[in-house]
């Protein structure tokens, strides 16, 4: 079991504004139109879609091995088995990732996250990953403390980068019997040289943190393209879809 203390931890967003200009002049019967348009500094960058997976196939089939439905990324599962249970990936018992390249290190991944009756469990997403899941960032909503969300780090050994307790007062009885788990791992916006990480639960934002600069530069590194689901010592919670995307 690792060792694991919880720290505590709080985002944001922009527009755009587009402004235009027309005219039009008529020359001995001949119109000229001219159109000028102008975007303001800061307009935001749409999402591009990397892969989508909905797990849908017969009951016990390998997920490692196959393509995801859209973007044909490789599902690869570096130490652990998983399978399709009922149109959902579900893993075996342990620390569990199962992972795409995605080829590239800022972008947004989102799961939907079934804990099937558990009264225990541990399971959420890796982001900014390597090949052999040796070095990465991940999510895990928890069920300790009514129910938590936990940010760690692992680079050999686990490193707590933020935890929020308390989602569910009410306990197990109180907590979903789904949610849908998103985490953004977004470059510097400049002036800034860090990176952000914001995590939200069925859309609303819980848990943000700022990276270092040498997590910066540990996990945003060129090998650390690695995204998907992830479980630890939970056989029971399964996947119902994956989503990742750039920010």
């Amino acid at each position: 079991m690792r060792l694991r203390s919880l720290p505590l931890l709080v985002i944001c967003a922009a527009g755009f504004t587009m402004t235009s200009l027309g005219s039009a002049a008529g020359l001995g019967g001949v119109a000229s139109t001219s159109l000028l348009a102008q975007a303001a500094l800061g307009a935001p960058t749409v999402p591009t879609l990397v892969a989508w997976e909905n797990f849908d196939g017969a009951n016990g089939a390998a997920i490692a091995g196959t393509s995801t439905d859209v973007g044909a990324k490789s599902w690869t599962a570096p130490r652990c088995t998983w399978s399709v249970s009922s149109n959902r990936a579900r893993s075996t018992n342990g620390d569990c990732p199962l992972i795409i390249n995605s080829a590239v290190v800022n972008e947004s991944a989102e799961v939907r996250l079934f804990r099937n009756g558990a009264t225990t469990w541990d399971a959420g997403i890796i982001v900014n990953g390597n090949a052999g899941a040796t070095r990465f960032l991940t999510v895990e909503f928890t069920s300790a403390s009514n129910g938590s969300l936990e940010l760690w780090k692992y680079n050999g050994g686990w490193t707590s980068l933020g935890t929020v307790t308390n989602l569910y007062p009410g306990g197990v009885a109180a907590t979903p019997t789904a949610i849908t788990l998103r985490i953004t791992s977004a470059a510097p916006v400049p002036p800034a040289t860090t990176s952000d990480i914001s995590i939200s639960v069925d859309g609303t934002v819980r848990l943000t943190r700022t990276l270092s600069p040498t997590d910066q530069s540990l996990l945003k590194a060129a090998a650390q393209t690695y995204v998907g689901a992830y479980t630890y010592n939970d056989s029971t919670s399964s996947f119902d879809t994956f989503l990742a995307e750039t920010p």
